[in-house]
């Protein structure tokens, strides 16, 4: 094999590795419609409550990507007020991982107004995202005027708790790495034999 063919399979190989990367990484952006008024939004919604997040767990390493489509955010509520559904005292609800898949970036210890649908993962709990009214607290001064007094949760728990501690890395994530590495371990192995040849 030639210096020069070598060089191009170097390249193909190359290519291909960041090409395979990229659509693991690929992410469809959020769509959303503009959401209604809180009374509109109470009737769409299968779920909506106030309360404080006392727990946000990944089922990804948010330091890395790329994400699956199966990833998801884990966030524990104590909750407050229920308007709507069967909301329990300790409850846990999923986002999907990112804002760029409509993923609701909630912070521990803080308030949040929340407008849940059925869990898109099939596990009974319910699902929030950026296309709704979900906010926190202190912004939602509207939503709790148009809601009114509500009523206490459930004494109980329920949803989906966390399936993994934070930081584990995703399946994703060590397909990833592993296509880098046999790509470059490849690309090695080709360049040596064609160099023995010469």
């Amino acid at each position: 094999m030639t210096g020069s063919m070598t060089r191009v399979v170097g390249v193909a190989l190359v290519l291909s590795a960041l090409w395979f990367l990229g659509s693991l990484a690929a992410v469809h952006a959020c769509k959303c419609v503009v959401p209604g008024s809180p009374t509109e939004e109470l009737e769409k919604f299968d779920a909506v409550f106030a309360g404080t997040v006392i727990s946000v767990q990944h089922s990804f390493d948010p330091n890395a990507t790329p994400y699956k489509p199966g990833d998801r955010t884990t966030v524990g509520f104590d909750v407050s007020t229920v308007w709507k559904g069967i909301v329990h005292e300790r409850t846990y609800i999923t986002t999907p991982p990112t804002g760029g898949s409509c993923g609701f970036a909630f912070s521990e210890g803080e308030p949040y107004i929340v407008y849940a649908s059925g869990s898109a993962s099939g596990d009974a709990g319910h699902q929030a995202s950026i296309c709704s009214r979900t906010a926190h607290l202190q912004e939602a001064q509207s939503d709790l005027e148009a809601l009114g007094e509500g009523r206490a949760p459930q004494v109980e728990t329920g949803g989906p708790e966390p399936e993994q501690p934070e930081g584990s890395l995703a399946a994703g994530a060590w397909v990833g790495l592993l296509a880098t590495a046999v790509v470059v371990l490849g690309s090695g192995g080709i360049l040596a034999y064609a160099s023995r040849r010469r």
